[in-house]
């Protein structure tokens, strides 16, 4: 007989032989171990408002319309990361979120005749594994960059997101979250990050201007600081180097950036900004006073020249305390009679969403749905949110709840 282990080891050999765009292919064959058809895989699309479905055809009569975040079965299975299972007749449907750890790409939709606490968990890891899958073959072809698309990138765009690490990223306590707006026409913003060891290294850029040339800022902005944490210098050091890659290579143009270091284990919190407004930090519902910080030049306008005079800010993150920075883009974009979002607003509505038990994925994108429905439209600046929430790793606790 064969096991739920060894049927999911069966796939990953199948998916092997198969063409890297034809996952669906193998989803199907996992579908089938429980009696199931009417596989949709759905990657959300870039501006994380709907869920874009797969054009396979498979056992489908029709072809599958896509779906909103908002209002729908499958929408629910994403902002929750849950599985969810709907009686319809005979059979059951059931949604499972498509994710690689902590990064949300999509749903898994399907029907099935029955289903068991063991058909529940086969469902949950064919939606790990296509998550697996699509990531591993987003590689090797354009198909699944595509089915997130719903209108063409920008050159821009599609240079800055193809910089990105995951969206979402969490380990031991630690989830770190990020977006870029606008989706399809972003060109100097960025963020980047990385764990080493105990150790989650961070940085948010906005270059100056707009479309390409600053996407090119932006690129040699996040090489530049890639460059420097790989090579092991402390923030200073990094951050003068950025400095002089801006510098040397880009005339008439700066970077405003903030880079930084979270200790997994004890919670503290490191940073330099270089032109770049202070983080955020909320804690036990409150955001608290604006932070005191060493703001030095924007990059390209001579940091080299000072850095020996940098000191780094920190400050002693508590359980539960969440961690936001952003860009201009954020504050700056305007409603239709002309009113800022603000600093106040951000703080409202950080607050309210960080209070309403969401993982820390979905607060950041309802935050940046908060400031599009603010301005009623597309903004006219970049917009870039990161959140770092930090948990005591003794004191983890499972995946929150949609209320």
């Amino acid at each position: 007989m064969t096991t739920p282990t060894r049927a999911l080891a069966r796939l990953l050999r199948h998916a092997q032989t198969t063409a890297p765009d034809d996952v669906t292919a193998t989803l199907v064959e996992g579908a089938r171990l429980l009696g199931g058809s009417d596989v949709v895989l759905y990657l959300v699309d870039y501006e994380q408002e709907r869920l874009q479905p797969t054009t396979d055809r498979l056992d489908h009569g029709e072809p599958v319309a896509e779906a909103s975040i908002r209002g729908t079965m499958a929408g629910r299975c994403f902002s929750s990361q849950r599985l969810l299972e709907a009686p319809d007749g005979d059979t059951v449907q059931v949604w499972v979120p498509v994710s690689e750890r902590a990064a949300r790409l999509g749903v898994l939709a399907m029907t099935v005749p029955q289903l068991d606490e063991q058909g529940r968990e086969l469902c949950e890891e064919l939606g790990l594994l296509a998550g697996q899958l699509v990531l591993t073959a987003s590689a090797y072809c354009d198909r699944f960059h595509l089915q997130r698309r719903r209108r063409d990138l920008s050159l821009a765009a599609e240079m800055q997101w193809s910089l990105l690490p995951p969206l979402t990223f969490a380990y031991d306590g630690t989830t770190v979250a990020g977006l870029l707006e606008p989706a399809y026409e972003v060109g100097g913003d960025s963020f980047d990050y990385a764990l080493n060891g105990r150790t989650l290294q961070f940085g948010v850029f906005d270059a100056m201007g707009h479309g390409v040339p600053s996407s090119v800022t932006s690129g040699l902005t996040v090489g530049a600081y890639r460059h420097g944490r790989r090579s092991g210098g402390d923030l200073p050091a990094v951050l003068a180097g950025m400095d002089a890659a801006v510098e040397g290579v880009l005339a008439d143009t700066f970077a405003t950036a903030l880079i930084g270091e979270l200790d997994l284990t004890g919670g503290v919190l490191t940073w330099l900004s270089a032109g770049h407004p202070p983080p955020l930090v909320m804690r036990s519902g409150t955001v608290l006073p604006e932070l005191e910080q060493e703001a030095a030049f924007p990059l390209g306008m001579g940091l080299d020249d000072t850095v020996d005079a940098l000191h780094p800010s920190s400050l002693q993150l508590e359980p539960g305390d969440r961690v936001l920075l952003y860009t201009d883009g954020v504050t700056e974009a305007r409603s239709q009679d002309g009113e800022e979002f603000g600093p106040e607003r951000l703080h409202d509505v950080f607050v309210r969403e960080s209070s309403s038990g969401l993982l820390p994925a979905e607060v950041l994108r309802r935050m940046v749905q908060a400031c599009l429905d603010w301005q009623g439209g597309p903004l006219r600046d970049d917009a870039t949110l990161l959140l770092l929430d930090w948990q005591h790793p003794a004191r983890v606790v499972g995946p929150q709840r949609l209320p």
